[in-house]
């Protein structure tokens, strides 16, 4: 899924009536919001990616391999 799919979903409230179903974890949000955060920081601050990544670790407070998880679930190359 790429993360413009996600943000139409959430947009529009469809990725909510999901989670309220059962139909989704939690996680879908909070990686969602990894993945935006780590992207606005690159942008904003002009910082690599693995710096980002590093960085959301402690913003986070979620180790590595979930920030990359998150990172590579939004994905612009599907």
């Amino acid at each position: 899924m790429t993360i413009q799919n996600a943000n139409n979903l959430f947009d529009n409230g469809t990725l909510t009536e999901l989670y309220k179903a059962g139909f989704l974890t939690e996680k879908i949000f909070l990686y969602r919001e990894i993945y935006l955060w780590i992207h606005a920081q690159m942008h904003a601050r002009g910082i690599t990616k693995n710096r980002a990544v590093f960085e959301a670790e402690v913003y986070f407070n979620r180790d590595e391999r979930t920030i990359w998880r998150a990172v590579n679930k939004f994905s612009e190359e599907e």
